[in-house]
């Protein structure tokens, strides 16, 4: 596995948009009776402002200081926005709270044209969010976050590497508490390295054991099992502005963010928005509700900007406006976007020829392949791998227009449509709409009787199913698209 952690050290700073504000600019947090600075800017720490001063103080040292109330809620919202657009480079993520990201990549590397394309890739994109990460990639996941959170943004893939960049970090990034760490300090342990070099059995009774147990899972040499992310069936991203605004048309800038997010998110889904709703958040009264409807699903960001600026055009705000919220509840499937892989230079479509060829060259010659019809009654066994002839057939008559009808997705195994599996798989009841069609053959090794039939769930997707004869048991063989 292969893991590149995002951490964002100013999020807390970076989930208010910024427009326009080139000056001092800080988020306070902390009792409210005596507020602290949390988080500043460049300009604002230029004017000597700095993390835990108090917010008098900072007021005092400068004036022109804008400061906001630090919003948790919104960077754990930001960070669950990030999330569904991060789908788009990896279905395997975890949250990092309060301010990272973990991305398992080892799957991606040859979609997007290696680790340094990549890691590009992403770092392009968080910096259009508005966003200014740390990234580190390493084969653990709390290996390549402990890189992300010490400034050391480097792209490891194998595990002695990553022991020697983490024994050069100080023992203070794994977070062992004051008392555990002024004690490693007195035996003069500053380092990981130092850690690793005390007897194993003396500091494990001497320290926490949580802190060995995280340094052997950051080295390797323990599994980190995490919670995987779960992707809801719907989008829904808030935004909250750092001061209000009082005019429908600025509102577009901060719009983009949400844009952008959606957009990567409709990228993992595969799926493109029929509608959108953009939700104007007052003080003072309800919220304004801004319904955009497509006519065909979009993924297009230059597209979705271009009909949210026509509906704010025509807006008037009734108050100022403080926060925003997007919205997409109707997806619908969209054809994948690939690129420019399916494009020649100039953007001509490419023949059949230069795409076998362009996909061979990036996937292996034996990742493309024909296929070929086999003289086999039985599903699994019908077809065939076969050297891919371009303008041929590979075999077999598929056109016949007596063929029953076949889903194009057969399971690796049918599926028994009993037990836990198949119930979190399956959206009951199915019903029978098709069939049965009889396939008796495979006697000389074992296969039995099959009365296959074309069913729909609840949701309305069809699937092919089989009763075995003799028996009364059921199978889930295949799903049409």
């Amino acid at each position: 596995m292969l893991w590149l952690s995002i951490h964002l050290p100013h999020l807390a700073l970076e989930v208010f948009p910024r427009e326009n504000i080139d000056g001092p600019w800080a988020v306070h947090g902390g009792p409210s009776q005596r507020p602290l600075i949390h988080a500043r800017n460049r300009a604002a720490a230029a004017a000597g402002i700095a993390p835990g001063m108090p917010l008098g103080m900072a007021r005092s040292l400068c004036a022109a200081l804008l400061c906001q109330p630090r919003d948790t809620a919104a960077e754990q919202q930001a960070l669950t926005a990030l999330a569904l657009w991060a789908q788009q480079f990896t279905p395997l993520l975890h949250l990092q709270p309060p301010d990272g990201l973990l991305l398992e990549i080892a799957g991606s590397l040859n979609l997007f044209g290696g680790l340094a394309a990549l890691r590009q890739r992403v770092a392009a994109g968080l910096a259009e969010l508005g966003y200014h990460p740390r990234l580190a990639v390493a084969p653990t996941p709390y290996g390549s976050w402990l890189l992300a959170r010490s400034r050391q943004e480097l792209l490891l893939t194998e595990l002695p590497a990553l022991r020697r960049a983490l024994e050069q970090l100080p023992v203070a990034v794994l977070e062992p508490g004051a008392k555990t760490l002024q004690a490693l300090h007195d035996l003069g342990r500053r380092r990981i390295g130092d850690l690793l070099t005390l007897p194993r059995d003396g500091a494990a009774r001497r320290f926490d054991p949580a802190l060995l147990r995280r340094l052997d899972q950051a080295l390797g040499q323990l599994p980190d099992p995490r919670r995987p992310f779960a992707v809801p069936e719907t989008f829904a991203s808030r935004l909250p502005l750092p001061a209000e605004v009082t005019e429908s048309a600025a509102l577009l800038f901060a719009a983009r963010r949400l844009v952008l997010e959606l957009v990567g998110y409709l990228r993992a889904r595969h799926a493109g928005s029929m509608e959108l709703e953009l939700t104007l958040e007052h003080r003072q009264r309800p919220p304004s509700r801004l319904p955009v409807g497509l006519v065909q699903p979009s993924r297009d960001t230059d597209h979705l900007l271009l009909l949210l600026k026509e509906r704010l055009e025509r807006f008037t705000l009734p108050a100022p406006t403080d926060a925003i919220v997007l919205e997409s509840r109707q997806l619908l499937p969209l054809e994948r976007d690939h690129g420019d892989l399916f494009a020649a230079a100039g953007g001509t479509a490419l023949g059949p020829a230069a795409l076998v060829e362009r996909l061979r060259a990036r996937l292996g010659h034996d990742g493309v392949s024909g296929l070929q019809a086999a003289a086999d009654h039985r599903p699994e066994r019908a077809v065939k791998s076969a050297e891919l002839a371009v303008g041929k057939r590979a075999g077999g008559d598929t056109a016949n227009p007596a063929s029953p009808l076949r889903p194009l997705w057969l399971l690796p195994e049918p599926l028994t449509l009993t037990g836990a599996t198949a119930c979190a798989l399956l959206h009951e009841p199915l019903q029978l709409r098709h069939g049965p069609e009889r396939i008796e053959s495979g006697w000389w090794n074992g296969d039995a009787v099959r009365d296959y039939f074309i069913a729909t769930d609840a949701r309305g997707e069809r699937l092919w199913v089989y009763r075995e004869r003799p028996g009364e048991n059921w199978y889930l063989h295949g799903l049409f698209g």
